[in-house]
Order: structure tokens, then sequence, then C-alpha cells
């Protein structure tokens, strides 16, 4: 009877230390991961003394200076880009003014071609039904150039619009670069200022 009272109890030990040890008992470690480590760092740099902070200020100078040539950099692609635009722009006007004029030569040609037919015809000269013909002809290839000039003229006036509102936008982005290296300049003589103060 003793013997079986003894194994009761040690089974009933035995079941409740393995419950125990299924059981997550919730700990100060869990909390403190959802605090955020930014503020638990900015709140503990705060109780750096200010003799020690040099290293750090000296640091946060240089992001400064990083930033100003990283800002003055983009605004320098910027206008790269505004004067890249422009010149294909200009290369597009150039080849439109060149097929323009080859379009006003060729219609030029036709001109001289019809009055030589009309011409020849009104003197009652060569057969009669060919001249009419050939003129018919002549004008059809007229008003076909003519309709390409049309088209042309088009692209060249809205390219040289594009261009010329490209540069105002440079002059305006030459602009802008000029004052952000302009406050680049205070800037860096600011911190110089202070690097050195902090070092007295």
């Amino acid at each position: 009877m003793m013997k079986t009272l003894c194994y009761a109890g040690l089974t009933f030990l035995l079941a409740v230390s393995l419950f125990a040890g299924c059981v997550t008992i919730p700990t100060k470690s869990t909390s403190a991961t959802k605090s955020s480590p930014t503020g638990t760092k900015e709140g503990l740099y705060s109780k750096v003394p200010a003799a020690m902070r040099a290293p750090v200020r000296e640091a946060e100078f240089d992001l400064e200076q990083a930033k100003s040539k990283a800002e003055i950099a983009r605004e320098k692609v910027k206008l790269a880009e505004l004067k890249k635009e422009r010149a294909v722009l200009e290369g597009k006007f150039a080849d439109y003014a060149m097929e323009l004029a080859q379009i006003l030569e060729r219609k030029a040609e036709l001109v001289v071609e019809i009055r030589k037919f009309e011409a020849i015809d009104n003197a009652n000269l060569g057969d009669k039904e060919d001249n009419i013909r050939q003129i018919a002809k002549l004008k059809t290839k007229k008003l076909s150039i003519e309709s390409d000039g049309i088209r042309v003229k088009a692209d060249f006036d809205t390219t040289e619009l594009k261009i010329k509102k490209l540069i105002k936008e440079i002059k305006a982005q030459e602009i802008k670069v000029q004052k952000t290296e302009k406050t680049k300049t205070q800037k860096k003589k600011e911190v110089s200022a202070r690097k050195r103060k902090s070092k007295q």
C-alpha cells in the first residue's frame, strides 16, 4: 500500500513539472523589444557629458557637408539632362530645317516645269492632250510636296517652341545651381566656425 502511494505521488510531481515546462512566462526582455531603439539611443545619448560629444558633433558637421554636396550634384544632373534634351531638339530642328529647304527647292522646280508646259500649251505646241496630262501630273506632285511642307513646317515650329522653353528652364536651373553652391559655401564657413569653436 505504501509503495503504491509513493509511486502515485511521484507520478503526480512528474506531470506537474512537465506542465510547468510548457508554460511561457512573459519576461521584461519581451516588453523591451517593443521599445524604439532610436528612442533608447537618443535617450541615452542625452546623458552623455558635453565634453565627450566632440566626435559626434564632428560627424554631424561632416554629414551636413555630404548632404550639401549631394544636393548640388542632383541639381547639376538636372541641368545636364536639360542641356542634353536641348541638344537633341536642336539636332531635330536642324534636320527639319534641311528637310523644309529641300521641299521648297523641289516645289520651286515643279513650278518651273508647270510653267514651261503651260507656255507650250498656250503656244499651241506639242500634243494638246499630252500637255494637259503632264500639267495635271506636275500639279499633283506639287500638291503632295506642299502637303509634306505643311507637316514639316509644323514639326519645325513646335520644335522651335520646345527649344525656347528649354532655354528658359536651363537658365532657371543654372541660377538654382549657383544659389545652391552659394548656400553650400556659406554653410561650409558656418561649419568651420562651429568646428573651431567646439575645439576651444
